[in-house]
């Protein structure tokens, strides 16, 4: 496993969910985070012993001979036939065949050499040409591509400007890599002013397409790997060795991956991840929306009545215990003829509050609000945010929200005192003393 001490990865895949959790909220789609999620996460399952490297690049431009040049011996077939390569070959380190073997199955490569680790704690993957003529070659790389952990961008003299390379697989790739450099081949054909001025070109037109997304500039390596010329491997094999450890590669990979990601659903929801956030809603607005709202629900529950019902129901409570005999008797006769319930009961008047308003005018205040912030909103969003406030939608939420505070709510029992029994009981004794007296009379 990737260090079991370090749940930064982890902790990275969490907030990408989080991230797409929030994405379907807003009715964006969430398809690609996810899938990237399960990735990165399948990743993280296999040993890290050593980190994979793809090589990827197009139609001739010399991938396999490059691997066949630092390998001292062929590993990958080169051909002049074009395509050559169908399927990747993987050329390892022998040490760490074991532990890589499970990952290479989930690459679904199969075809594997070794090599005896000189070149580090690296695993090379030689992929099909990303621009073959063979439909099921660029499928194969983008299937791998989210794979592997850091990836050599292999170019020559007549591809390193071509759209195939930076519009089909650089500008949507290289956010997602930490590790990641691009390799012009075949320069032994230029003088060294000549190299110098092709590195510093396409590192140029690497900052003004790609870089600017990427946390640092992607490093340009000039290699030759032409058997009838001088084999020039020196850039690429000290970029091979420069130390790059394999378990701060795969984090670094899941790090760079899950903040295009968030980037992306961000870009989507309208938010520039260069700035900072801020609401639909200005704040100020918001809170004399949420201000208007509350009075016109506060008017709809009716807390003039709600006032009236619990003076009604204390009253009431104190008729039957402290008002002597015909105070219980008026009680008896609220109750049985359900007086008492209608005038008297304070919970039941708050549940009850649907039968006597409409919150018709709270929700065209809430629409009032809402309105001018749902036409400014990114175009991806304008669909979920109309819907929501829809008339309906919002009456909908707003009753719920009312039903739900009421029901949170105590019972609104009216109050009673330990004076009331005694009073009552000085009520029937003068109630008592009346009747004798009237009956003597």
């Amino acid at each position: 496993m990737i260090d079991a001490g370090d749940d930064r990865p982890r902790r990275c895949l969490e907030l990408l969910g989080e991230a797409a959790d929030a994405a379907d909220t807003l009715g964006l789609s969430t398809v690609a985070a996810r899938e990237t999620g399960a990735v990165l996460s399948e990743r993280l399952g296999f040993p890290a012993e050593a980190y994979v490297l793809a090589l990827v690049g197009g139609t001739g431009v010399g991938k396999s001979s490059l691997l066949n040049a630092l390998a001292g011996s062929t590993v990958s077939t080169a051909s002049v036939r074009r395509p050559t390569t169908s399927e990747p070959v993987a050329w390892i380190p022998a040490a760490d065949r074991a532990s890589l073997e499970p990952l290479l199955a989930w690459l679904e490569v199969h075809d594997v050499r070794e090599h005896s680790g000189d070149l580090g704690t690296v695993a090379i993957l030689d992929l099909p040409d990303m621009d073959s003529v063979a439909a099921t070659h660029r499928e194969r790389v983008e299937a791998i591509l989210p794979r592997v952990d850091a990836v050599a961008w292999v170019t020559d003299l007549e591809k390193y400007a071509d759209a195939a390379l930076h519009d089909g697989f650089l500008r949507a790739w290289a956010p997602r890599l930490e590790r990641q450099a691009v390799i012009v081949n075949k320069v032994d054909r230029l003088a060294d002013d000549g190299r110098e001025r092709l590195r510093r070109d396409l590192a140029h037109d690497l900052e003004r397409d790609v870089t600017r997304t990427v946390a640092e500039p992607i490093p340009v390596l000039m290699t030759s790997a032409a058997p009838e010329a001088s084999v020039d491997l020196g850039e690429l094999r000290a970029w091979l060795q420069d130390g790059a450890a394999a378990k701060a590669v795969v984090r670094a990979r899941v790090a760079a991956t899950v903040a295009d990601r968030a980037a992306s659903l961000g870009r989507a929801a309208g938010i520039d991840t260069t700035a900072d956030a801020t609401p639909f809603l200005d704040p100020a607005a918001r809170g004399s929306a949420i201000d208007s709202v509350t009075r016109e629900v506060l008017r709809a529950v009716d807390l003039d009545g709600l006032q009236r019902q619990a003076m009604a129901a204390t009253r009431a409570r104190a008729r039957a215990r402290g008002a002597g005999p015909m105070g219980r008797i008026t009680s008896l006769l609220y109750r049985v003829s359900g007086r008492a319930t209608r005038v008297a009961d304070p919970t039941l008047f708050l549940r009850r509050w649907r039968d006597r308003a409409s919150l018709t005018t709270a929700v065209e205040t809430m629409r009032h609000a809402l309105s001018r912030p749902v036409a400014d909103a990114p175009a991806g969003l304008r669909p979920s945010l109309a819907a929501v406030v829809e008339p309906v939608e919002l009456r909908r939420g707003l009753e719920r929200a009312v039903d739900r505070s009421i029901a949170t709510l105590d019972p609104l029992d009216a109050p009673t005192s330990g004076l009331w029994w005694l009073i009552g009981v000085l009520q029937t004794v003068t109630t008592l003393a009346i009747a004798l007296a009237a009956a003597w009379v």
